[in-house]
């Protein structure tokens, strides 16, 4: 039996639908100097200078532009985003606390060197965040001894709250707002909490990230960022092919072709 040449192409089309396809490979420099993407229009898409920013840390570059953070320093509600004072027992944050978070603020929303940990969020309030990003653990101690005594309602300010009409995070229905202590049961819990895994506590003595360092010094997130980055790299130069499944459209007119095509023998 003779195998018939017409169903050639149909089978180039099959098979092009779940080739094994390269991915493209990706440089240092893409993981660097990346900027973590927040609907405000004090954000950017790449970092400059910005002299004039409340962010002392990140004046020679900066993902944000001036007055990022003065609704936080004003009322402790963030770009209309979170409410830090939201349970009525302590409607403001303690000096040291403030201080703490404004650190962690200017972090996210304005440092340049959390690249290598932006990923693609799936809900409100945020489309990029961040993942697993290693913070020191004598940074999480800090940031924990200055606010354990504050009170919320939420585990995960991500995911446990609900929102009002303009956007705010505020206590569900029968949500007990409790101390800090209370909510967690350690610094780590806290900083790995707080912000769904945007942060792991790590030791000091592997490559981690800080957010209150002396801005005097040079910034120690530097190297570790761009390690990160180096790493990051070489694992999407060396990843090889991937199968990519087609889409539900694609089958059915693979399928179609193929109902129509002559027989094989």
């Amino acid at each position: 039996m003779a195998f018939s040449l017409d169903i050639y192409p149909y089978l180039v089309i099959l098979t092009w639908g779940v080739v094994m396809q390269e991915d493209t490979p990706r440089t240092a420099d893409y993981y660097l100097n990346r900027c973590i993407f927040l609907p405000t229009k004090f954000s950017k898409t790449r970092p400059s200078p910005e002299p004039e920013l409340e962010c002392i840390r990140y004046r020679d570059s900066s993902c944000c532009r001036p007055n990022m953070t003065t609704s936080f320093l004003e009322d402790h509600q963030w770009m209309n985003m979170t409410d830090y004072g939201h349970c009525p027992q302590k409607p403001r944050l303690s000096p040291e606390c403030e201080r703490l978070n404004h650190d962690e603020v200017c972090f996210y929303a304005c440092s340049p060197h959390s690249g290598p940990w932006i990923v693609i969020g799936n809900g409100y309030p945020y489309s990029h965040r961040l993942k697993n990003l290693p913070l020191c653990a004598s940074q999480c101690d800090k940031w924990w001894n200055a606010c354990k005594e504050e009170y919320t309602c939420h585990r995960n300010w991500l995911t446990d709250p609900a929102w009002d009409a303009n956007g705010m995070n505020i206590c569900p229905k029968d949500a007990v707002c409790r101390k800090y202590t209370e909510m967690y049961t350690s610094a780590a819990d806290f900083c790995n909490t707080i912000w769904d895994g945007g942060y792991h506590v790590v030791p000091d003595t592997e490559p981690c990230m800080e957010f209150s360092f002396d801005p005097a010094k040079p910034n120690p997130n530097i190297p570790v960022s761009r390690a990160a980055a180096e790493k990051k790299a070489a694992v999407s130069g060396t990843s090889g092919l991937k199968m990519y499944l087609p889409s539900g459209l694609f089958v059915l007119f693979t399928l179609f072709l193929l109902y129509t095509a002559p027989p094989l023998f």
